[in-house]
């Protein structure tokens, strides 16, 4: 009876403590080691795994992670494996800047243009404001091992985004990335050509007359090239002063045009000049030279003018809607953790912001809209940072939410919707959620303002500032904190921003009343 119950509590025990642990099939040739992979949705570890050692290597030399080594997860057990590694080790080394956000559990790796935004156990990720798949489901999370943490990421998917290859060696569970690194062609010596005409002095962006002017010290002669989505003038026998024949970016606020470029060249045109400026037009979704652009030479320079066709055919009247998949929205939800914002009636600002910025982003991810929310709880933020964040993500617009107060007339109640005085983007866009969004609330239209706050004017996509409502007084902060009149307010600024993104003039629904 004794070795009975012995046995009995032998097997228990075995039992418990196969229940605590996974095991692989079998380790690959370089060994493998048991760790801790962290579950997103459960907020804690999970139970002991073996996961199997991968050896590193970029361009032949080998990379040598520190805490956490690469390795293959098998998401499903004697499935395939997917080899993940620590994000910093690998993206570094291609040349991308790594940033870590906290509070939405996100890494975002910055290249030159190239922005790619992983969500800790999200299957999707965002490569210049695009969702995309990642390869088997498998997303970025961290891993423990040896009681030393790390953020791991598809090392294959991250390789290729940043322009590299990667080969796999089943033989020794290496993988080997590769960049690209062409032979450098010589570069022919420049043929005479004929004497420069005079100077490019300036490039000018008039935001109010929708214009952009090629200064010149002559009467120039030019070249228009229509390449679709970009324009091009090239200014024949010209330099500008203190050229370094590097490409420049001017900024602009124009309905048409997303940037200028510029750049000065040698006799490499094929214009058979000495040398010439060429300035390269960016064109929004819609927009055509033909339709939407015009390119008139002057005394001192060339003049490119914008307009709204006739036929549409512009950033605000496309043919067809905009693919709202293609577009980045930041959403910050204003204060947080140590800045509480406007306090009444024990009521504090920045809990309805965020109550109020999660409706909203809700809104327009059910709209098809890529949605990045700078808060997800009561954290504290720079005000500086929410707008670095977002020029970071390269986002098509940021809305910033808040509510209002008035110290001195506890009467005064209603909407106002800001933007930056430098912006006439930001004051379209302003007027067009101002107006959806008092008509779906029934709150009072207090207009648009321009202002000079921080995330308006360091930001550098179109911007907004939305005061919805007056904590101030009674009857106003009970509707602010009402969940209804939440989605409300959080209808009529997603209304608003379709409006603007799309360039509809529809009315509201009745349904929407």
């Amino acid at each position: 009876m004794k070795k009975a119950l012995s046995f009995l509590l032998l097997f228990a025990l075995l039992s418990s403590l196969l229940g605590t642990l996974t095991f692989a099939s079998a380790a690959g040739p370089g060994g493998s080691i048991s760790v801790y992979f962290y579950s997103e949705s459960a907020g804690r570890y999970e139970n002991l795994t073996d996961a199997d050692l991968v050896a590193l290597t970029l361009n032949g030399s080998s990379l040598s992670p520190g805490d956490v080594p690469a390795l293959v997860q098998y998401p499903v057990p004697g499935g395939n494996g997917r080899t993940l590694v620590p994000v910093r080790l690998v993206a570094e080394q291609l040349g991308a800047q790594v940033l870590w956000v906290s509070e939405n559990r996100q890494v975002i790796l910055l290249r030159e243009e190239d922005t790619i935004v992983l969500t800790l156990g999200s299957a999707t990720a965002l490569v210049n404001g695009q969702s995309v798949e990642l390869p088997g489901g498998v997303p970025a999370g961290v891993v423990k091992y040896q009681g030393k943490e790390s953020t791991m990421v598809p090392l294959r998917f991250v390789s290729e985004q940043l322009g590299a290859q990667v080969e796999w060696d089943n033989a020794t569970f290496t993988a080997t990335i590769l960049t690209e690194q062409p032979e450098p062609e010589p570069t022919p010596e420049p043929e005479p050509g004929l004497p420069d005409l005079g100077l490019v002095t300036d490039i000018i962006s008039d935001s109010d007359a929708q214009t952009v002017q090629i200064v010149t010290d002559h009467t120039p002669k030019y070249q228009v090239l229509d390449l679709g989505d970009r324009l091009v003038v090239d200014v024949l026998g010209t330099q500008m002063p203190d050229a370094d024949h590097l490409t420049h970016t001017i900024t602009v606020d124009n309905d048409f045009i997303t940037s200028v470029r510029y750049a000065q060249h040698g006799n490499d045109l094929g214009y058979g000049y000495e040398h010439s400026v060429r300035v390269v037009l960016d064109l929004k979704k819609g927009v055509t030279y033909a339709k939407n652009i015009t390119v008139s030479g002057r005394s001192d320079g060339v003049l490119l003018t914008a307009y709204k066709s006739e036929e549409g055919g512009t950033d605000f009247t496309p043919s067809t809607p905009i693919d709202p998949s293609k577009s980045t929205i930041v959403v910050d939800p204003g204060h947080g953790g140590i800045h509480p914002g406007a306090v009444y009636e024990g009521v504090q600002e920045k809990d309805l912001t965020l109550s109020i910025s999660l409706k909203l982003r809700d809104e327009l991810v059910a709209r098809g809209y890529n949605v990045v929310l700078l808060r997800e709880e009561d954290i504290t933020l720079d005000i500086y940072d929410r707008a670095y964040i977002a020029n970071d993500l390269g986002a098509d617009l940021f809305v910033s939410v808040h509510c209002n107060a008035s110290g001195t007339v506890p009467t005064y109640q209603g909407i106002y919707t800001y933007y930056h005085p430098s912006s006439n983007r930001g004051k379209r866009l302003a007027e067009a959620i101002q107006k959806p969004l008092c008509q779906i609330t029934g709150g009072i239209d207090r207009g648009v303002r321009s202002a000079d706050f921080v995330v308006l004017r360091e930001t550098e996509m179109c911007a907004v500032l939305v005061e919805t409502g007056f904590m101030s007084n009674s009857e106003e902060l009970a509707r602010l904190c009402d969940e209804t009149y939440q989605g409300k307010l959080a209808q009529g600024i997603a209304e608003g921003v379709v409006r603007y993104l799309n360039g509809t003039s529809a009315q509201i629904a009745e349904a929407h009343e």
